[in-house]
């Protein structure tokens, strides 16, 4: 039987509609076109506590930089370092060490940065932290091991330079002023002309004095009163100008000196014993130290006696006078350590500003 052209062509046309429903790709299910879109997820952080806390530690910081410190203290406030990276937790511990109030917590902080974060970005902050610390509580020794990573000659940032200053402070403490003085020496390449030029002066005419090398004492001295009439150290720097006189042999000399400190400084507490040497200024009222009454300063508290009785013979050799080591009358005794008798508050607190200053120690004035 033959096929019409034109019948043909429609059995044509419809078996290529059929091939091509067979050929073509079935449509996908819902589920398939879901799985397909979210193949390849974005990373999403599982644990949003961290991601807050991260917040909060950025935020501290800043605080820290700032000066603001309550506000820093706030922030870290249930922040634990041990839930964050590696890097931050270093960040947190680091401030809250920093800004710890507490003297013992303080000092047990420092020391844990140091064990979890050997090689932290803050090791040596926390190190002369920490060293400057144990300074202040006597235990030079200690002190001196701590600060033994900053050495002469190598350190250039202000941190190392301030390191080396109470490095060699920490050898004068304990005892070792012969030891002291060669160090201070070697150091002056890395603090002559630098921001702590003035403390460092003053350490090495200190351990001269005490090495009994009272010309090199002057020579230290002189830099001090030269380039630093009105610092910090000046009054101490005169009045010690006067004692390297005296040990000379040069009674006349010193005693001019002495009534300098009278006159430059009549507010400071080397105006005090320049007096108590004698030395008298026209106009200056002469304090008497009311019976039974008056002020000291109390510069350290210990549980052991030995580090209580080290601490006042340090304040002996640099001229303190009237220091105590006190027993306390609790059940486990407490060993003050006090300083000075004073007419007046503003006596003891002269002694005060100068030891926080020249020792970085704490004090309070307290009845006598």
């Amino acid at each position: 039987m033959s096929i019409r052209p034109l019948a043909l062509a429609r059995l044509v046309s419809a078996a290529a509609l059929l091939l091509g429903a067979f050929y073509a790709p079935s449509p996908a299910p819902a589920e398939s076109r879901a799985q397909e879109r979210f193949r390849n997820p974005a990373p999403v952080r599982g644990q949003p506590r961290v991601t807050m806390q991260e917040r909060r530690l950025a935020q501290a910081k800043s605080a820290f930089e700032q000066g603001r410190v309550e506000e820093a203290r706030g922030l870290l406030k249930g922040i634990d370092p041990a839930q964050l990276p590696r890097g931050l937790g270093e960040e947190a511990s680091f401030l809250t060490a920093s800004l710890s109030e507490d003297a013992a917590a303080y000092d047990r902080l420092l020391d844990e940065y140091l064990k979890n974060y050997p090689r932290g970005a803050h090791r040596r902050a926390v190190t002369l932290a920490l060293g400057r610390s144990q300074f202040a509580q006597g235990d030079y020794r200690e002190a001196e091991n701590l600060l033994s990573i900053f050495s002469p000659g190598v350190e250039s940032d202000p941190l190392g330079k301030e390191g080396l200053v109470w490095r060699g402070l920490s050898q004068l403490g304990r005892g070792d002023a012969s030891g002291a003085y060669p160090f201070f020496l070697s150091a002056k390449p890395d603090l002559d002309g630098s921001n702590f030029e003035e403390a460092y002066y003053f350490g090495m005419a200190e351990a001269a004095l005490r090495a009994s090398k009272p010309r090199e004492a002057v020579d230290a001295l002189k830099v001090i009163l030269s380039r630093h009439s009105r610092g910090d150290y000046a009054p101490q720097a005169l009045y010690a100008m006067g004692v390297s006189l005296e040990t000379m042999g040069r009674a006349a000399d010193a005693s001019a000196v002495f009534r300098q400190v009278a006159q430059r400084f009549p507010d400071s507490y080397e105006a005090t014993r320049a007096r108590d040497r004698g030395i008298r200024n026209v106009g200056t009222p002469t304090l008497g130290l009311p019976i039974g009454g008056g002020y000291s300063i109390q510069v350290g508290a210990f549980s052991r006696r030995e580090l209580a009785e080290a601490l006042a013979k340090d304040l002996r050799l640099s001229g303190v006078g009237d220091v105590q080591v006190l027993e306390g009358r609790e059940t486990t005794p407490i060993y003050r350590v006090r300083a000075g008798a004073f007419a007046t508050r503003d006596e003891a607190r002269a002694l005060g500003e100068r030891l926080r200053r020249e020792r970085g120690f704490s004090y309070n004035i307290v009845p006598r």
